[in-house]
């Protein structure tokens, strides 16, 4: 055999041996944090701040060339009930340990309730939760020029869904302080967030930025209409086309808003299949403004804050 073809094959064999020892160590990173999660609510438990809560999970898989992680088989467990929640598969791609990506997702599919909580629920709501599954697509973005973009999709089976994105600006110093956060190791992290000074420091950081433009999107596939024929069958809401009714009259007598949003609310009512909100400030909106008050007092009416705001709503 030529000896290059031989020089070859040793290079990509020993290049196959370190990918295999890279994904390992960062699959023993990821085991590593979900025990990290497991000790810190433990030690909430052992104060009594919050339930004994524990997480575990049937494999844990990473990709360290497409930094892409994937947890299969979570399951979340109170120790007074036992298993309450499993989530088929999480994966996470763009996430280094120590470290924050300018860009990354992170996809959950098929969160669903365990009978240890399905019995504790009147039978035909048990039998409704029982057949939702909760999907959830999330991803976001960091510019050099300070936008920082944020998208999420979240799913109940194929009959509902609501989805935002926004687009923030003059966020350098909110993603700086983030980063600094990242690099720390996840024991100075948990102790940098137990700490009074978390809060303060992040508001800090975050009022130094601005909202941009966004939108939000609500898509119903007959979800909404299952869920009032269950709830008026136990008696605890009317029924559809009541609920319609009533919210028809409200809708009417919204006299501040613009006719237009009036006719889109009217439309998605009388047949709820799909509405959707955008807006889009001339000049990024700071939140310096919005946490002092100051952009209310200057608007004052509802209709000078939609004109501001530049607020569409369509429907169907």
């Amino acid at each position: 055999m030529n000896k290059s073809v031989i020089a070859l094959i040793v290079i990509a064999a020993a290049a196959g041996g370190g990918l295999y020892y890279a994904n390992m160590q960062a699959e023993n990173a990821i085991k590593q944090q979900v025990e990290q999660a497991n000790q810190s609510y433990r030690d909430l438990a052992g104060t009594g701040e919050m339930p004994s809560i524990s997480l575990s999970y049937s494999d844990v898989s990473a990709n360290v060339l497409t930094s892409s992680y994937s947890i299969s088989g979570l399951e979340v467990s109170i120790a007074e009930l036992g298993k309450i929640a499993t989530v088929e598969r999480i994966t996470a791609k763009g996430i280094k340990p120590q470290s924050l990506a300018d860009k990354g997702s992170m996809q959950m599919v098929g969160a669903k309730a365990t009978p240890a909580i399905l019995q504790m629920l009147p039978p035909q709501t048990a039998e409704f939760v029982e057949s939702l599954a909760l999907h959830s697509d999330y991803s976001y973005e960091y510019k050099d020029n300070g936008e920082l973009l944020f998208r999420q999709d979240m799913r109940i089976n194929d009959e509902f869904s609501l989805n935002y994105n926004f687009t923030l600006a003059q966020m350098q110093q909110f993603w700086q302080y983030a980063k600094e956060i990242s690099a720390k190791s996840a024991e100075e992290q948990q102790a940098l967030v137990n700490s009074p000074e978390y809060i303060e420091q992040m508001l800090a950081k975050l009022v130094s930025g601005a909202l941009s433009n966004g939108a939000v999107v609500i898509e119903n596939k007959g979800f909404i209409e299952r869920v009032l024929a269950m709830t008026s069958q136990q008696g605890q809401t009317p029924d559809f086309k009541t609920v319609q009714g009533m919210a028809l009259m409200n809708i009417s007598m919204l006299e501040p808003l613009p006719q237009q949003m009036k006719d889109s609310l009217t439309t998605f009512v009388q047949q709820p299949e799909k509405l959707r909100l955008d807006f889009g400030f001339k000049q990024p909106l700071k939140f310096e403004e919005v946490q002092s008050g100051a952009i209310v007092a200057e608007l004052g009416s509802p209709e000078e804050m939609i004109e501001f705001a530049n607020i569409k709503l369509t429907a169907n």
